[in-house]
């Protein structure tokens, strides 16, 4: 049997809950019972479904090979039963147990077994369906820019974001972000609203406008910063700076005085010295970066650049969330957020810093851009990891999270 696309993202989103409400009880079982021989003893229970539970849990990199991991629904039954004899809340085993009947019946309407099922994902072959390929999913979102570019009067043609994150060498408890955040060719009409930049960490105190970041700027690692990179910005775009809006934490600015409605760029600068929490000292199951469509955008690119040592003992992966739901830092993992998961399925390729993917994209020199933000921070290439996120025609009111599972 071929499964139709659509039936593939169901599928994959029951892993993705399952994963979730099995993680959560799990995480309650005893330290000495979080590992296959003592989750075998504590519930008195069999081993090798023991060990399955926890590789659907651990090992899963998505929704579809969490129920390829998993035991049958019989196993996973059983698992429930005594687990409900421990002293776990009531309302994590019922979630479990509503996610393993809808696996139940994914079963019944698409194989005769869970082995069947298992072999159909393992195939990972889709049926054609003329109607629904009538266009791709990059046409489809390319109406939607148009439609959304019309619909509010504005957009980007090249939305280049670029993250270095390491450990905090000041401050062990936490990770050091440094990011830039470049908007090539944003497009406005008279009847669109002001363009603004928003940001998730708390105003700094005595904030009273964003700083002028240059070639010879130089980063302050025990402070918040945002600014404007005066050599890859418009003339003028810091001089339109109007205000900060409270209410949705961004930098707002007027028109740029005699070029209003042309095209321009802005290049933003923040760092954050203590918003994600260090998985090399804490306990932290999740940390993320992400990137908000706040107007319809051509061309979305990302760099990640992570700490080899923190890349070491992470699991990276990318996804397309609704609206800009924010994880929690150090408590939620990624499969907590399966509800707000779009049908959206972003490659995120490893590259070396050097290599021409890195260097040149769609004409823009991010490679050189990357190397400034290396630069102002005074950090050494060598020492991280190089991901890189590539996007036409993101969704716009989305957002897209890369985002580091530890442990």
């Amino acid at each position: 049997m071929l499964l139709e696309k659509e039936d593939l993202i169901a599928l994959n989103r029951t892993g993705e809950n399952l994963k979730s409400v099995l993680r959560h009880i799990v995480a309650k079982f005893p330290h000495s019972a979080q590992t296959i021989t003592g989750m075998s003893h504590w519930l008195e229970f069999n081993r090798s479904n023991c060990q399955r539970i926890l590789n659907g849990v651990q090992k899963s990199k998505n929704g579809q090979q969490v129920l390829c991991f998993l035991p049958g629904i019989a196993g996973l039954q059983e698992f429930l039963l005594q687990a409900s004899k421990k002293p776990l809340e009531t309302q994590l085993i019922l979630e479990a147990s509503k996610a393993i009947e809808v696996f139940d019946s994914q079963i019944k309407k698409y194989a005769r077994s869970h082995a069947e099922l298992k072999r159909i994902l393992s195939n990972n072959s889709v049926k054609n369906n003329q109607y629904n390929s009538s266009l791709t999913a990059v046409e489809k979102r390319e109406q939607h820019y148009l439609a959304s570019k019309q619909l509010i009067g504005s957009s980007v043609d090249i939305l280049f974001s670029c993250y270095i994150i390491k450990e905090n060498d000041e401050n062990k408890e936490f990770l050091q972000e440094v990011a830039m955040i470049s908007k090539r060719g944003i497009q406005r009409s008279k009847a669109s609203p002001p363009f603004v930049q928003f940001y998730t960490h708390p105003h700094p105190e005595g904030f009273t406008s964003p700083e002028n970041i240059s070639k010879d700027s130089r980063l302050d690692t025990s402070q918040f910063h945002i600014g404007v990179i005066d050599e890859l910005s418009s003339n003028g775009v810091l001089q339109a700076y109007s205000s900060y809006s409270t209410s949705n934490s961004g930098i707002v600015f007027n028109d740029i005085e005699g070029n209003e409605c042309a095209p321009f760029d802005a290049t933003f600068l923040f760092s954050n010295p203590d918003e994600l929490a260090n998985p090399l000292v804490h306990q932290s199951q999740c940390s993320s970066t992400s990137v908000s469509i706040k107007n319809p955008t051509k061309k979305l690119l990302t760099l990640v650049f992570l700490e080899k040592k923190i890349d070491r003992c992470s699991t990276v992966n990318v996804g397309c969330y609704s609206g800009n739901q924010k994880v929690e830092e150090g408590k939620l993992r990624a499969d907590d957020m399966w509800t707000e998961r779009l049908p959206e399925f972003p490659e995120l390729n490893v590259l070396h810093p050097d290599s021409p993917r890195a260097r040149i994209n769609d004409e823009l020199q991010i490679g050189e851009m990357s190397d400034y933000l290396f630069t102002y921070s005074n950090f050494n290439k060598d020492d991280f990891v190089c991901y890189l996120l590539e996007v036409d025609y993101p969704i716009w009111s989305s957002t897209y999270r890369v985002y580091f599972e530890h442990g």
